[in-house]
Protein backbone atom coordinates (compact mmCIF):
# COMPACT_ATOMS: atom_id res chain seq x y z
CA UNK A 1 0.00 0.00 0.00
CA UNK A 2 1.02 3.49 -0.71
CA UNK A 3 2.24 6.27 1.67
CA UNK A 4 -0.59 8.33 1.11
CA UNK A 5 -2.73 5.23 2.13
CA UNK A 6 -0.97 4.45 5.56
CA UNK A 7 -0.94 8.30 6.15
CA UNK A 8 -4.42 8.44 5.98
CA UNK A 9 -5.44 5.80 8.25
CA UNK A 10 -3.34 7.53 10.70
CA UNK A 11 -5.38 10.28 10.59
CA UNK A 12 -8.83 8.60 10.49
CA UNK A 13 -7.12 6.65 13.75
CA UNK A 14 -6.10 10.25 15.50
CA UNK A 15 -9.37 11.58 14.61
CA UNK A 16 -11.12 8.76 16.27
CA UNK A 17 -8.97 9.02 19.51
CA UNK A 18 -9.58 12.53 19.73
CA UNK A 19 -13.05 12.05 19.26
CA UNK A 20 -13.25 9.32 21.39
CA UNK A 21 -12.26 11.25 24.51
CA UNK A 22 -14.44 14.65 24.03
CA UNK A 23 -16.97 15.24 26.41
CA UNK A 24 -20.45 13.60 26.35
CA UNK A 25 -23.80 15.36 26.96
CA UNK A 26 -25.35 14.46 29.72
CA UNK A 27 -29.42 14.07 29.54
CA UNK A 28 -31.31 16.23 32.00
CA UNK A 29 -33.79 13.85 33.66
CA UNK A 30 -35.74 16.84 34.99
CA UNK A 31 -35.55 21.09 35.89
CA UNK A 32 -36.92 23.37 37.81
CA UNK A 33 -37.00 26.45 39.30
CA UNK A 34 -35.66 26.75 42.86
CA UNK A 35 -37.10 29.19 45.03
CA UNK A 36 -35.82 28.37 48.84
CA UNK A 37 -33.25 30.49 49.03
CA UNK A 38 -32.79 33.48 50.67
CA UNK A 39 -31.89 37.29 49.26
CA UNK A 40 -30.20 38.21 52.51
CA UNK A 41 -28.03 36.35 54.73
CA UNK A 42 -26.85 37.37 58.65
CA UNK A 43 -23.82 39.31 58.88
CA UNK A 44 -23.61 37.61 62.11
CA UNK A 45 -23.85 39.02 65.47
CA UNK A 46 -20.28 40.17 66.48
CA UNK A 47 -19.35 41.63 63.17
CA UNK A 48 -18.60 45.05 62.75
CA UNK A 49 -19.89 45.86 65.93
CA UNK A 50 -19.72 49.98 65.23
CA UNK A 51 -21.92 52.86 64.84
CA UNK A 52 -23.28 53.76 61.14
CA UNK A 53 -24.26 56.98 60.27
CA UNK A 54 -25.08 57.74 56.65
CA UNK A 55 -26.48 60.60 54.77
CA UNK A 56 -26.67 58.83 51.11
CA UNK A 57 -27.55 61.21 48.20
CA UNK A 58 -27.36 58.39 45.37
CA UNK A 59 -28.16 55.42 44.38
CA UNK A 60 -24.81 54.25 44.12
CA UNK A 61 -24.15 55.45 47.84
CA UNK A 62 -27.14 53.14 48.70
CA UNK A 63 -26.17 49.96 46.75
CA UNK A 64 -22.76 50.89 48.25
CA UNK A 65 -24.04 49.90 51.92
CA UNK A 66 -27.06 47.95 51.71
CA UNK A 67 -26.59 46.12 48.43
CA UNK A 68 -26.93 45.97 44.65
CA UNK A 69 -30.85 45.59 44.76
CA UNK A 70 -31.30 47.89 48.04
CA UNK A 71 -33.60 50.85 46.48
CA UNK A 72 -36.91 48.35 45.72
CA UNK A 73 -36.38 47.34 49.03
CA UNK A 74 -35.72 50.12 51.03
CA UNK A 75 -38.10 52.04 48.98
CA UNK A 76 -40.82 49.08 50.01
CA UNK A 77 -39.74 49.37 53.52
CA UNK A 78 -40.58 53.40 53.54
CA UNK A 79 -43.71 52.39 51.92
CA UNK A 80 -42.91 54.97 48.70
CA UNK A 81 -42.81 53.53 45.25
CA UNK A 82 -39.15 54.86 44.61
CA UNK A 83 -36.47 57.08 45.63
CA UNK A 84 -36.12 60.31 43.97
CA UNK A 85 -32.41 60.66 44.36
CA UNK A 86 -32.94 63.76 42.64
CA UNK A 87 -35.00 65.26 45.16
CA UNK A 88 -34.57 62.96 48.09
CA UNK A 89 -31.93 61.69 50.43
CA UNK A 90 -31.84 59.44 53.43
CA UNK A 91 -30.33 59.70 56.75
CA UNK A 92 -29.34 56.31 58.18
CA UNK A 93 -28.66 55.17 62.16
CA UNK A 94 -27.58 51.39 62.94
CA UNK A 95 -26.51 50.51 66.06
CA UNK A 96 -24.20 47.16 66.77
CA UNK A 97 -22.36 48.27 70.04
CA UNK A 98 -25.02 46.47 72.47
CA UNK A 99 -24.36 43.49 73.86
CA UNK A 100 -27.09 41.29 73.71
CA UNK A 101 -29.24 39.83 76.77
CA UNK A 102 -31.63 37.22 77.44
CA UNK A 103 -34.74 38.12 78.24
CA UNK A 104 -37.05 36.56 80.60
CA UNK A 105 -38.73 33.12 80.02
CA UNK A 106 -35.33 31.53 78.17
CA UNK A 107 -36.36 33.65 74.71
CA UNK A 108 -33.18 34.60 71.94
CA UNK A 109 -30.55 37.60 73.51
CA UNK A 110 -31.51 41.09 72.16
CA UNK A 111 -30.52 44.23 72.45
CA UNK A 112 -32.54 45.66 74.86
CA UNK A 113 -32.81 49.25 72.82
CA UNK A 114 -33.44 50.28 69.16
CA UNK A 115 -32.40 53.96 67.74
CA UNK A 116 -34.97 56.04 66.34
CA UNK A 117 -34.01 59.44 64.78
CA UNK A 118 -35.49 61.75 67.25
CA UNK A 119 -35.18 65.24 65.04
CA UNK A 120 -33.36 66.65 61.98
CA UNK A 121 -32.53 70.21 62.05
CA UNK A 122 -31.47 72.12 59.00
CA UNK A 123 -29.34 75.44 59.01
CA UNK A 124 -29.00 76.89 55.64
CA UNK A 125 -26.73 79.94 56.60
CA UNK A 126 -24.37 77.40 58.29
CA UNK A 127 -24.99 74.89 55.22
CA UNK A 128 -25.39 72.18 57.89
CA UNK A 129 -28.09 69.60 58.67
CA UNK A 130 -28.15 67.83 62.16
CA UNK A 131 -29.54 64.54 62.84
CA UNK A 132 -30.26 64.28 66.27
CA UNK A 133 -30.59 60.07 67.45
CA UNK A 134 -30.60 58.20 70.41
CA UNK A 135 -31.75 54.79 71.71
CA UNK A 136 -35.40 54.17 72.29
CA UNK A 137 -36.46 50.88 74.26
CA UNK A 138 -37.28 48.26 72.56
CA UNK A 139 -41.04 48.01 71.36
CA UNK A 140 -43.33 44.65 72.11
CA UNK A 141 -44.05 44.76 68.10
CA UNK A 142 -39.88 44.75 67.40
CA UNK A 143 -38.69 41.27 68.26
CA UNK A 144 -35.15 40.51 68.69
CA UNK A 145 -32.78 43.26 67.72
CA UNK A 146 -29.39 42.10 66.25
CA UNK A 147 -28.47 45.83 64.84
CA UNK A 148 -30.95 48.03 65.21
CA UNK A 149 -31.18 50.78 61.83
CA UNK A 150 -33.29 53.49 61.20
CA UNK A 151 -33.56 55.19 57.68
CA UNK A 152 -35.50 58.83 57.09
CA UNK A 153 -36.08 59.66 53.96
CA UNK A 154 -35.86 63.35 53.17
CA UNK A 155 -36.14 66.27 51.00
CA UNK A 156 -32.71 66.21 49.43
CA UNK A 157 -30.04 68.68 50.73
CA UNK A 158 -26.26 69.68 49.93
CA UNK A 159 -25.38 71.04 53.14
CA UNK A 160 -22.59 69.20 55.32
CA UNK A 161 -24.48 66.38 57.92
CA UNK A 162 -23.69 65.93 61.26
CA UNK A 163 -25.25 63.76 63.62
CA UNK A 164 -26.02 64.13 67.02
CA UNK A 165 -26.42 61.37 69.66
CA UNK A 166 -29.00 61.85 72.63
CA UNK A 167 -28.92 60.12 75.56
CA UNK A 168 -31.51 57.37 75.61
CA UNK A 169 -35.03 58.12 75.68
CA UNK A 170 -36.16 56.76 78.93
CA UNK A 171 -33.19 58.89 80.75
CA UNK A 172 -34.01 62.36 81.23
CA UNK A 173 -32.61 64.56 78.66
CA UNK A 174 -32.66 67.95 77.62
CA UNK A 175 -34.18 68.94 73.99
CA UNK A 176 -31.58 70.23 71.76
CA UNK A 177 -32.18 73.73 70.50
CA UNK A 178 -33.15 74.18 67.02
CA UNK A 179 -30.47 75.20 64.72
CA UNK A 180 -32.07 76.89 61.68
CA UNK A 181 -35.53 74.98 61.21
CA UNK A 182 -36.86 71.80 61.68
CA UNK A 183 -36.77 69.31 58.53
CA UNK A 184 -40.14 66.96 58.15
CA UNK A 185 -39.48 63.65 57.51
CA UNK A 186 -40.97 62.22 54.09
CA UNK A 187 -41.07 58.47 55.48
CA UNK A 188 -39.06 56.35 58.12
CA UNK A 189 -38.43 52.39 58.33
CA UNK A 190 -36.93 50.32 60.78
CA UNK A 191 -34.58 47.06 60.78
CA UNK A 192 -34.14 45.02 63.40
CA UNK A 193 -30.77 43.10 62.11
CA UNK A 194 -29.34 46.21 60.25
CA UNK A 195 -28.79 45.96 56.33
CA UNK A 196 -28.30 42.47 55.95
CA UNK A 197 -25.72 41.89 52.83
CA UNK A 198 -27.22 40.09 49.58
CA UNK A 199 -26.80 36.26 49.78
CA UNK A 200 -24.15 35.30 47.06
CA UNK A 201 -24.55 33.24 44.10
CA UNK A 202 -24.48 29.21 44.69
CA UNK A 203 -23.76 26.25 43.20
CA UNK A 204 -24.02 23.08 44.34
CA UNK A 205 -25.08 19.40 43.94
CA UNK A 206 -26.59 16.58 45.89
CA UNK A 207 -25.78 13.08 44.98
CA UNK A 208 -26.60 11.25 48.53
CA UNK A 209 -29.18 11.02 50.10
CA UNK A 210 -26.80 12.20 53.57
CA UNK A 211 -26.02 15.62 51.82
CA UNK A 212 -29.60 16.83 51.24
CA UNK A 213 -28.66 19.11 54.62
CA UNK A 214 -25.46 20.54 55.88
CA UNK A 215 -23.58 17.63 57.57
CA UNK A 216 -22.27 19.96 60.08
CA UNK A 217 -25.39 20.36 62.06
CA UNK A 218 -25.58 18.34 65.18
CA UNK A 219 -29.10 17.17 66.34
CA UNK A 220 -30.52 13.82 66.98
CA UNK A 221 -30.93 11.86 64.21
CA UNK A 222 -34.29 11.81 63.99
CA UNK A 223 -34.81 15.12 64.00
CA UNK A 224 -31.68 15.18 61.22
CA UNK A 225 -34.24 12.73 58.73
CA UNK A 226 -36.99 14.97 58.57
CA UNK A 227 -35.30 17.71 57.84
CA UNK A 228 -33.90 15.13 54.97
CA UNK A 229 -37.10 14.46 54.46
CA UNK A 230 -38.04 18.28 53.79
CA UNK A 231 -35.59 18.97 52.13
CA UNK A 232 -36.10 15.96 49.65
CA UNK A 233 -39.67 17.31 49.60
CA UNK A 234 -38.75 20.66 47.92
CA UNK A 235 -35.95 18.71 45.61
CA UNK A 236 -39.17 16.51 44.19
CA UNK A 237 -41.42 19.22 43.96
CA UNK A 238 -39.71 21.85 41.97
CA UNK A 239 -38.25 18.80 39.28
CA UNK A 240 -41.57 17.70 39.18
CA UNK A 241 -40.86 14.14 40.03
CA UNK A 242 -41.94 11.69 42.37
CA UNK A 243 -39.01 10.32 44.14
CA UNK A 244 -35.18 10.40 43.72
CA UNK A 245 -32.96 7.75 43.52
CA UNK A 246 -29.56 8.92 45.06
CA UNK A 247 -28.05 5.51 43.87
CA UNK A 248 -28.64 6.14 39.98
CA UNK A 249 -29.25 9.94 39.99
CA UNK A 250 -28.37 13.35 41.48
CA UNK A 251 -29.59 17.20 41.72
CA UNK A 252 -27.54 19.83 40.52
CA UNK A 253 -28.41 23.66 41.31
CA UNK A 254 -27.07 26.91 40.47
CA UNK A 255 -28.03 30.26 41.69
CA UNK A 256 -27.59 33.65 40.17
CA UNK A 257 -27.62 35.57 43.23
CA UNK A 258 -29.77 38.29 43.99
CA UNK A 259 -31.46 39.38 41.06
CA UNK A 260 -34.36 41.94 40.01
CA UNK A 261 -37.88 40.06 39.74
CA UNK A 262 -38.20 38.60 36.58
CA UNK A 263 -34.50 37.03 36.05
CA UNK A 264 -33.93 34.20 35.27
CA UNK A 265 -31.09 30.97 35.53
CA UNK A 266 -31.03 28.49 32.96
CA UNK A 267 -28.32 25.25 33.63
CA UNK A 268 -28.02 25.20 29.73
CA UNK A 269 -26.21 22.13 29.39
CA UNK A 270 -24.15 19.08 31.01
CA UNK A 271 -21.05 17.40 29.67
CA UNK A 272 -19.25 14.35 31.42
CA UNK A 273 -15.35 14.25 30.47
CA UNK A 274 -14.76 10.68 31.03
CA UNK A 275 -11.00 11.34 30.66
CA UNK A 276 -10.91 14.06 33.05
CA UNK A 277 -13.19 12.29 34.97
CA UNK A 278 -15.42 15.21 35.28
CA UNK A 279 -18.62 17.02 34.69
CA UNK A 280 -19.10 20.23 33.41
CA UNK A 281 -21.96 22.32 34.46
CA UNK A 282 -23.23 24.93 31.89
CA UNK A 283 -25.28 27.59 32.78
CA UNK A 284 -26.73 31.53 31.99
CA UNK A 285 -28.52 33.89 33.94
CA UNK A 286 -31.10 35.56 31.83
CA UNK A 287 -31.78 39.08 32.74
CA UNK A 288 -35.43 41.09 32.84
CA UNK A 289 -35.15 44.19 29.68
CA UNK A 290 -34.36 47.78 31.39
CA UNK A 291 -37.90 49.19 29.96
CA UNK A 292 -39.60 46.09 32.14
CA UNK A 293 -39.17 47.67 35.67
CA UNK A 294 -38.97 44.84 38.74
CA UNK A 295 -40.99 44.80 40.86
CA UNK A 296 -39.28 43.27 44.10
CA UNK A 297 -36.24 41.05 43.81
CA UNK A 298 -35.74 37.15 44.16
CA UNK A 299 -32.96 35.13 44.16
CA UNK A 300 -33.31 33.12 40.96
CA UNK A 301 -31.74 29.50 41.03
CA UNK A 302 -32.67 26.57 38.74
CA UNK A 303 -31.90 22.58 39.86
CA UNK A 304 -31.76 19.67 37.67
CA UNK A 305 -31.83 16.15 37.50
CA UNK A 306 -29.46 13.93 35.95
CA UNK A 307 -27.56 10.43 36.36
CA UNK A 308 -25.55 9.96 38.99
CA UNK A 309 -21.64 10.72 38.84
CA UNK A 310 -18.69 10.51 41.23
CA UNK A 311 -15.99 12.48 39.64
CA UNK A 312 -15.69 16.26 40.42
CA UNK A 313 -18.37 18.83 39.10
CA UNK A 314 -17.55 22.12 37.82
CA UNK A 315 -19.23 24.96 36.73
CA UNK A 316 -18.86 27.41 33.95
CA UNK A 317 -21.15 30.81 33.48
CA UNK A 318 -22.00 31.29 29.67
CA UNK A 319 -22.09 34.65 28.47
CA UNK A 320 -25.72 36.29 27.94
CA UNK A 321 -27.38 35.68 24.90
CA UNK A 322 -27.32 38.85 22.48
CA UNK A 323 -30.60 40.32 21.96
Amino acid sequence: MSRTFWAFLALLGAGAAASAEEPEAVKILARGSWPHLPTHTSAGIDTDRGHHLWALRTEAELMRVAGQNASPVVAKALKVKVIDFKKQMLVVVEDGTQPMVGVSGGGAPSALYAVAIFRVDRDDKAKTMTVHWQLVPRGKDQGILTRPLEAVLLERSDAEVKFNKLPPADKPFDEPAVAGQVVKPIARAFWPDGWKPEAPRQEWFVRDHSALIDPRLAAPEPVLERMRAEALARYTKALQVETIDFTKQMVIGVSGGVQPAGARVEITRVERDDAKKSLTVFWRLHVPKKDAPAEGIAHVAEVVLVERFAGAVRFEEEAPKKK
